[in-house]
């Protein structure tokens, strides 16, 4: 049975256009807007009015200050670039890691209008403490707006660890002894906003399909190398999460049974060959049994890389370790989804120019095609503006869905 939309959704799918249009290509003229998305110029026009009316979207001010985008080379009246206003809604972005939490707030249009940062001790937190730092360090960044807190219209929260699938609690991580923590229950208690919780590598994986959709689009991971390993995967175009939570830990997957041990605390994880206080570890000769490094501790990595180009053998060992455990990872979910690009970000993609050979080499025991491909891997080393970003495009683009579902009232728009 064929089902025919009403008015109302097909009203709603075409504001979801325009907005999605808009957002990603920036000020555009009705016109483009028509080419863009196929609606005809009357509905851009109408559509467009209206978000002009509530607010949603502003005239983009031209260096004469006229307003115009062009004046083109036609007849009729010169043409208006329409962008989103600034000043429509402002979101939140918090980012929740090993001894620290930073929160970030954007306006509407996407630009940075503050920070806050508070930093916790993570491996002795209580609960209660996490719910205090979290709305503490919020409230920080809300202040340094100079806005009404009813600008803010939503908050989206990377974390290190498991998420539940609807993005409302954390499950477990390791940064932490705590489980289940009700992060969205409590900051929506606190701030009556729209939050949602989600896995770091998520937020990281989002960032670079929101950067460069040419590139980062249908088929693509990124895995973090830091304290820990993690994973973001997009596959068709969409974030992948497993049926209960938000899944792809790429870090505890199995590498070697009963082999070294993790952080958290199972032995022979990807994590426990491929993790900072791993390589550092195994770089100084540790046994593979020894008990990770504090999260307190701040490992830099550079002194294993510059050890092992001078002929270390225990540093090159230790890189070699790590580049085995991800190869090998990979040629796993190769052998379920096929083959896809890599980024790696964090500061272990430091070590990647004397990783690359051994990751190489792991590759050849996947099945079919995937065993010959050459990886060819870009890297970032610092994950957390990458994390802050994906979280402020997540919640951008969910209350893009938010204003064109609801019809804004010239008051709210005022």
């Amino acid at each position: 049975m064929v089902e025919i939309a009403s008015s109302n959704d097909v009203r709603q799918m075409n504001r979801q256009r325009v907005l999605a249009t808009v957002r990603r290509d920036g000020p555009s003229s009705r016109t483009d807007i028509g080419l863009r998305t196929g609606l005809s110029a009357a509905t851009v026009s109408a559509i467009t009015s209206d978000l002009l009316s509530e607010g949603v979207l502003s005239r983009q001010p031209s260096k004469t200050g006229t307003g115009q985008e062009r004046q083109g080379t036609g007849r009729g009246r010169p043409q208006v670039a329409l962008a989103i206003n600034p000043s429509a809604a402002m979101v939140c972005a918090v980012y929740f890691q090993v001894n620290f939490i930073s929160a970030s707030m954007f306006d509407y249009a996407g630009s940075l209008i503050s920070e806050y940062t508070i930093e916790i001790s993570t491996k002795t937190i209580t609960p209660d403490e996490i719910r205090q730092a979290l709305i503490a360090c919020i409230e920080g960044a809300l202040d340094r707006t100079g806005l009404d807190s009813t600008a803010m219209r939503r908050i989206e929260l990377g974390f290190q660890g498991v998420t539940d699938v609807k993005g409302e609690d954390i499950l477990w991580t390791p940064i932490c002894a705590q489980t289940n923590i009700p992060i969205k229950q409590w900051l929506e208690d606190h701030f009556d906003v729209v939050t949602h919780v989600a896995n770091d590598c998520d937020m990281i994986a989002q960032a670079l399909n929101w950067r460069d959709p040419k590139i980062y689009d249908e088929n693509f991971a990124t895995i973090l190398l830091a304290h820990g390993v993690g994973m973001g995967l997009f596959l068709r175009g969409k974030l992948i999460n497993g049926t209960r939570s938000s899944g792809v830990e790429f870090g505890h997957m199995t590498y070697t049974p009963d082999g070294a041990l993790c952080r958290c605390g199972n032995r022979g994880c990807i994590e426990a060959y491929a993790g900072d206080y791993a390589i550092s570890r195994r770089a100084k000769g540790q046994p593979e049994t020894t008990e990770p490094s504090s999260v307190l501790d701040v490992l830099d990595l550079s002194w294993v890389l510059h050890a092992a180009k001078d002929g270390n053998k225990n540093a090159q060992a230790a890189i070699h370790a790590a580049g085995a455990a991800i190869g090998t990872g990979l040629a796993s979910l190769y052998a379920i989804v096929d083959a896809f690009p890599v980024v790696l970000v964090g500061r272990g993609s430091l070590l990647i120019e004397l990783m690359i050979p051994s990751i190489q080499k792991a590759l050849e025991t996947a099945p079919g095609e995937s065993g010959n491909l050459h990886l060819d891997i870009e890297c970032f080393p610092d994950e957390r503006p990458m994390v802050k970003e994906g979280c402020a495009v997540r919640a951008l683009l969910a209350q893009d869905d938010e204003m064109a579902r609801t019809k804004r009232t010239n008051e709210a728009a005022e």
